[in-house]
């Protein structure tokens, strides 16, 4: 499940693409779909996570010429040289970092001029109903420090060096099943409707039925659950 159209902007497609905090590989395996002659690079602090995204290459890398690697690293201290980098995708990330701006500079640091970054947080009023539903979902260990303003992280994003190409949502029937999660937060694994929710959301993610995707599709715009930002190394 991308929180990108990966193919919105022209990319070198045969250049390098790091995920920063890529969780199990998501989106390096939507770039070896799309761009099979691009080097994908996997960067994240979990260690099982990292094994997870491992074995998901292991399925995928036959669609690969360039192929991938994954590595355990800081967003604040990326372990690659000035200016070697294409692409930099950074998914749901940020609102975890207690500085996050300092991320954003070491990833403006090893792009390429001209380069994209890709940056997706959680939209604004979405979050905020999470966060007024449960206190608990607010306070677990390694969760969202912050809500942010999506127009204010754009200026931040600039400030830092980058040309703001355009923005999108995506995943809008995602945003009712947190609402849910949180409104149930203790019962939650438990919970009917919670449950029921994720079904639908799982047949949506394997089969794509033509109303759902629809669905999906038109409330994005209104209640997508990922507010998802594209910009340029200037």
């Amino acid at each position: 499940m991308l929180t990108f159209n990966l193919k919105k902007h022209e990319l070198n497609q045969k250049g390098v693409m790091l995920d920063v905090g890529c969780g199990e590989g998501r989106h390096i395996f939507g770039i070896m779909q799309d761009y099979p002659l691009m080097k994908c690079i996997g960067l994240d602090m979990d260690k099982e996570s990292l094994e997870k995204a491992e074995e998901g290459y292991e399925y995928f890398k036959s669609i690969s010429k360039a192929g991938a690697q994954f590595l355990k690293g800081s967003a604040y201290s990326l372990p690659f040289p000035d200016e070697s980098i294409d692409l930099v995708v950074c998914s749901e990330v940020l609102e975890h970092l207690h500085e996050y701006n300092d991320a954003v500079k070491e990833i403006h640091r090893v792009l390429k001029p001209g380069g994209k970054f890709y940056a997706s947080v959680p939209a604004t009023w979405p979050e905020k109903i999470c966060w007024k539903l449960s206190k608990e979902y607010q306070n677990q260990p390694g969760g969202h420090l912050r809500i942010f303003s999506q127009s204010g992280l754009i200026s931040e994003i600039k400030e830092s060096g980058f040309k703001f190409l355009s923005s999108e949502k995506f995943h809008s029937i995602h945003s009712p099943y947190w609402w849910l999660r949180c409104f149930f937060w203790n019962t939650q694994d438990k919970n009917f409707l919670v449950n029921l929710y994720k079904r639908m959301l799982e047949r949506h993610i394997l089969k794509k039925p033509f109303f759902i995707n629809l669905l999906d599709k038109a409330l994005n715009p209104i209640m997508g659950k990922s507010f998802s930002m594209y910009f340029e190394k200037i």
